[in-house]
């Protein structure tokens, strides 16, 4: 029983580590997930590791196939645009959810969020600025409490997130502080109508910021992962 709990601990580890550098553009699309130099970064066995890329493969980051591996999800440039219409359908329904019935806990965790990204973008740490720009907008979709809609938007969120990785070229992530700003604002004081428009505005603004080609980029996964 303790050598299955340390197993699953361990798997645990290795999903959050990769996703993190994942959702922060740290690992660019099609980059592989090798089993044998991840297990020897992780100093665990390929079963462990096998397990949390399974587990990356179902929430969408990561695309395993025969006889090749694992590799982080690349999104042809001609179903970008789907994946954005499908983002923005879904976030757009979340937000009318919450708006006017977040508690003043939630309000405060918000703001701080923004805080927190505005302050790590100023600083240069573009990494923690992108990955939490990724959690302000989990935060509203788990708000909605459609548990449904908010797992669809997280998927939808983290493959959206990879795009902007394969496509964008200005290295600004996507997502603008000042677009989050104005999303609490409008949560707080707005309607419903108001708060999907700029969902819907921002979500384009990101999609609009894209250079359809495919950037090569590969990563030294020891120096990425080593620090866990």
């Amino acid at each position: 029983m303790e050598k299955n709990k340390s197993s699953r601990n361990q798997e645990q580890i290795i999903y959050d580590r990769l996703f993190d550098v994942i959702l922060e553009q740290k690992l660019q699309p099609g980059v592989r997930l090798v089993e044998v130099p991840l297990s020897e970064i992780f100093g665990v066995s390929r079963t462990v590791v096998r397990r949390a890329l399974l587990r990356l493969s179902h929430e969408g980051v990561v695309e395993i196939k025969p006889n090749v591996g694992a590799s982080v999800v690349t999104t042809p440039a001609e179903e970008v645009a789907q994946y954005f219409e499908a983002r923005r359908i879904v976030e757009c329904a979340l937000i009318r959810m919450v708006v006017g019935k977040l508690s003043h806990y939630q309000v405060e965790t918000l703001q701080a969020m923004v805080r927190e990204e505005n302050r790590y973008f100023d600083t240069g740490n573009r990494a923690k600025g992108l990955r939490k720009s990724t959690e302000f907008h989990f935060f509203i979709a788990e708000a909605s409490k459609n548990q449904p809609l908010a797992e669809m938007a997280k998927q939808l969120i983290a493959r959206t997130s990879l795009i902007v990785a394969q496509y964008n070229l200005s290295g600004s992530g996507g997502c603008a502080c000042v677009d989050h700003s104005a999303l609490v604002k409008v949560v707080l004081e707005g309607t419903p109508d108001e708060a999907e428009k700029l969902m819907d505005v921002h979500l384009r603004h990101i999609e609009e910021s894209l250079f359809l080609k495919k950037q090569e980029v590969e990563p030294d996964l020891y120096a990425l992962l080593k620090e866990v």
